[in-house]
C-alpha cells in the first residue's frame, strides 16, 4: 500500500513513499510454501494416469521434469540475490526486458495460478464426492463446491500470515508423512520387480519411439500437476527475512526433497499396480476416483483409499491457499505499480495483518467461475491451461538474462556462478520452452478429440489477447501513470532496501518480527507504520 506525499516524478505526475508487505516469513516459511505447493503426496495419484500412457517407465518423467526445472531454480537463484522484489517473475523481466515486457509477464503468470487455483479446487470437490460416495456427480454440483473451496481459502489466506503459515505446515507434514507412509504400504504389496519399471506401455523393452510417444503425454501431465511452485518463495521476496539468502535456499532444497519424494511415490505405484491397462478406466466418470480406484482401492482396500483421500484435500488445498496467495501478491505488486485497473482499490492493505484482501478476493472470484465456464474435463483442461501461461512467463525472465550476460550487463555473483549461469541459462530456456510446448501441444488423451484438445491453447491466446490491451491501457499516453519506464524501476533501491530492512529509524523496533515497512524518499530512511501514522 502507499502512504500519502508530495513528492512529484520528473514527468509531473505525483506518488506516494515505497511502501513494503510486512515481514512475515522466515527461511522455513518460505521453505514451506514451495513444498505445499509442490505436495509430493500427489504422485501417488500422478502415477497412476503416466502408467496408463508410458507404461511402467512413466515415473521417468518426474525425472525429466524435476532435472529440468533444478536448473530453472538455480538460475531462478542468481536473479533472487539481485533482485529480491515481490511478484518476482514481474519484477525480473521488468528490469531486463521492459516494462511492457514486464507487465506481460506479470499478467501470465497471474492468469496461470488463477487457472491452477481452479483445477486444484476441481479436484479437491472430486475428493467430497469420493467419500461421499457419489461416483458422478453433476457439472453444477462441481462447480459449487469449488466455489465454496475457494470461498474457505479466501477467508483463510486474508486472516494472517501466521495462521497461513501453520496451515503450509500442516500441509507439508501431512504430504510427507503420507507419501512415505502410503508408498512404503504400496511398494509391501509389490506385484512386480524392479526391472519392471523400466518397460513401455506394451510391457516391452524401452525404444526411442517411448521418448516421442506416450512418455510425452505423461511428461506433459507430470509438468501439470507435480513440481510446481518452487518458484512461490521469491514471489514473497519482500516478506521474507534476508531475502537475498533465504529465497535462494528456499527454492532449491524443497524441490530436491520433494521431487525426490514425488518419485518415489510414483515407483510405489508402478509396482504395487496389478494392470497398467486399468488406470484410467473411470476417467469419463470421476478424474480422481479413477486413480485411487484403481490403485489405492485394488492394493490397500476401501478403507485406506478414503483415508487417503482426506489426505489429498488436506494438501491439496494447502497448495490452493499457496496459489493464491502467489496470484494476490503479483496483483499487488501490478496494482502498486499502476499498470492495472482499480488499481488504488487492489493495492489497499487490511487494517490489522495489513494483507491485500481485496486482490486475494478479486483472485478467489476469478478461480472460482472457471468450474462453471468449462465443466467438461476441467481439471485437465485448467491444469494444461495454467502451465502454459507459467512456463512462458518463468521464460521471459530466463532470456532477459542471457540477453544481459551477452551484452555484459550482468556482472552479478561469484566466480563459480558465472562459470555455471551462461550453460545454465540456456538449458533453462530451452527446458521452459519444451515443456511449454508439449503441454499445450493439443493432446487427444489430455484434453479430449477435436477442438477441445486445441482448448489450452485457445485459452492462452486469449490470455495473451487481454494481456496486450492492459498493456495498451497501462501505458497509455507514454505511460506516465505507472511507476516504471523502459527499463527503470523507480522504485527498485528503495524496495531492495526495504526487503532488507531491520529496524525503523524512528522508534528503532525490529521489523523483521512482523511489522510492514515504509520508506521515505525524502528523509532516505525506513519507518514503520505506527511510526509514520504518528507523524
Amino acid at each position: 500500500m502507499t502512504s500519502t506525499s508530495t513528492q512529484t516524478e520528473p514527468d509531473g505526475v505525483s506518488v506516494s513513499d515505497v511502501r513494503t508487505l510486512r515481514h512475515g516469513f522466515s527461511r522455513w516459511g518460505a521453505s514451506a510454501l514451495s513444498f505445499a505447493a509442490m505436495r509430493p503426496l500427489v504422485g501417488i495419484v500422478v502415477g497412476g494416469y503416466v502408467i496408463g500412457w508410458a507404461g511402467l517407465a512413466g515415473w521417468m518423467s518426474a525425472v525429466v521434469v524435476l532435472a529440468l526445472i533444478l536448473v530453472v531454480a538455480l538460475v531462478f537463484g542468481a536473479l533472487a540475490g539481485r533482485w529480491p522484489l515481490e511478484g518476482s517473475v514481474a519484477a525480473w523481466t521488468r528490469q531486463l526486458l521492459g516494462a511492457r515486457t514486464g507487465l506481460m509477464a506479470g499478467w501470465l503468470y497471474l492468469c496461470s495460478y488463477v487457472l491452477f487455483m481452479g483445477a486444484l479446487a476441481f479436484f479437491d470437490a472430486q475428493r467430497f464426492f469420493y467419500l461421499a460416495d457419489l461416483k458422478v456427480p453433476s457439472p453444477l454440483q462441481s462447480a459449487v463446491l469449488s466455489a465454496v473451496v475457494l470461498l474457505v481459502a479466501t477467508v483463510l489466506n486474508s486472516m494472517s500470515r501466521r495462521l497461513l503459515v501453520w496451515i503450509m505446515y500442516l500441509g507439508v507434514v501431512t504430504s510427507v508423512v503420507g507419501s512415505l507412509v502410503f508408498a512404503t504400504m504400496l511398494i509391501a504389496h509389490a506385484k512386480r520387480g524392479f526391472f519392471d519399471l523400466f518397460h513401455s506401455v506394451g510391457g516391452g523393452p524401452l525404444d526411442w519411439a517411448w521418448w516421442t510417444g506416450p512418455f510425452v503425454v505423461a511428461v506433459a501431465w507430470t509438468m501439470m500437476f507435480c513440481l510446481r511452485g518452487f518458484e512461490l518463495p521469491t514471489d514473497v521476496a519482500e516478506e521474507v527475512r534476508e531475502p537475498r539468502v533465504n529465497v535462494k535456499r528456499a527454492m532449491v532444497w524443497p524441490l530436491l526433497v520433494g521431487g525426490a519424494i514425488t518419485i518415489y511415490t510414483m515407483i510405489a505405484v508402478a509396482l504395487a499396480i496389478p494392470a497398467a491397462s486399468n488406470v484410467t478406466g473411470e476417467v469419463s466418470q470421476n478424474p480422481y476416483a479413477a486413480s485411487v480406484g484403481t490403485v489405492m482401492e485394488s492394493v490397500l482396500g476401501v478403507s485406506a483409499a478414503r483415508a487417503f483421500a482426506v489426505l489429498m484435500i488436506i494438501v491439496t488445498f494447502t497448495a490452493l491457499a499457496v496459489c493464491q496467495l502467489a496470484a494476490s501478491r503479483t496483483l499487488w505488486t501490478m496494482a502498486r505499480d499502476r499498470e492495472v485497473p482499480l488499481h488504488g482499490r487492489l493495492v489497499q492493505l487490511s487494517s490489522g495483518p495489513r494483507m491485500p484482501v481485496t486482490a486475494l478476493i478479486v483472485v478467489g472470484l476469478g478461480a472460482a467461475t472457471l468450474a462453471f465456464v468449462l465443466p467438461e474435463r476441467t481439471a485437465y483442461v485448467l491444469g494444461g491451461a495454467s502451465a502454459v501461461p507459467l512456463l512462458l512467463a518463468l521464460l521471459l525472465p530466463v532470456i532477459g538474462l542471457w540477453r544481459a550476460r551477452r551484452r555484459g550487463e550482468w556482472n552479478v555473483g561469484t566466480s563459480a556462478e558465472s562459470r555455471w549461469l551462461g550453460p545454465g541459462v540456456i538449458v533453462a530456456a530451452v527446458a521452459l520452452a519444451a515443456l511449454a510446448v508439449d503441454v499445450a501441444w493439443p493432446h487427444v488423451d489430455l484434453y479430449a478429440a477435436g477442438i477441445a484438445a486445441w482448448r489450452p491453447l485457445i485459452i492462452l491466446a486469449g490470455i495473451i489477447i487481454t494481456g496486450l490491451a492492459l498493456m495498451a491501457w497501462a501505458f497509455r499516453n507514454g505511460g506516465v501513470h505507472v511507476r516504471n519506464h523502459g527499463h527503470v524501476d523507480r522504485d527498485l533501491h528503495e524496495r531492495i532496501l526495504l526487503a532488507h530492512t531491520g529496524t525503523c529509524s524512528v522508534c528503532h523496533r525490529p521489523l523483521a518480527k512482523g511489522d510492514e515497512a515504509l520508506w521515505n524518499p525524502e528523509a532516505h530512511v525506513t519507518v514503520c507504520v505506527p511510526c509514520d501514522t504518528a507523524a
